[in-house]
């Protein structure tokens, strides 16, 4: 779903909530509130539910579209996510939260379906959908498949890698 799709469909489940809370707080002010100015008040408990709900969820996109720009990731709702990498790199998500892409910021995919990541300095160590393993060095943007990880361990670490779930390091770099 676009991010216009999700911003419509939310509109309606506030617009739906409101409505319910409108006319809870109707009834209530018809029972307990006084018999002085009774239409003004049903009016007002009508309408401080739909101002209240819509305010804010207006100044929360807006929260969340400072935060974006600032941290350079993504607004939070929508059918994209990404997080920067080094070196004008990014990790981006489209539709499958699963399965992720590693590119440049200007949009060119340097390796598809990531499903386990690792990020060392200037290298980026993971693992494919295909159980393919990976390494892509930022600065030069040279990409290396290995069949193994030992391949890819005996070849460019020094240690076991640590390998995480693509979602787990999003969550964790969006955060930072």
């Amino acid at each position: 779903m676009g991010i216009g799709f999700v911003i419509l469909f939310h509109f309606f489940i506030i617009a739906v909530f409101s409505f319910i809370c409108a006319a809870i707080s109707c009834v209530l002010i018809c029972f307990i509130g006084g018999k002085e100015k009774r239409r003004r008040k049903v009016i007002l408990a009508f309408i401080v539910p739909f101002v209240a709900f819509y305010t804010f969820y207006i100044v929360g996109i807006i929260g969340l579209s400072v935060v974006s720009k600032n941290k350079k990731v993504d607004i939070g709702i929508g059918d994209a996510w990404y997080i920067p990498l080094k070196n004008n790199h990014q990790l981006l998500f489209i539709d499958i939260p699963e399965q992720a892409s590693i590119g440049k910021n200007n949009g060119e995919t340097q390796i598809s379906m990531v499903v386990e990541i690792e990020e060392k300095g200037n290298q980026i160590f993971g693992k494919t959908f295909d159980n393919e393993y990976f390494l892509l060095d930022t600065k030069t943007d040279m990409v290396k498949k290995f069949a193994t990880e030992k391949e890819l361990v005996a070849l460019h670490s020094d240690k076991k890698l640590k390998l995480a779930d693509v979602t787990e390091f999003y969550s964790e770099e969006k955060i930072i």
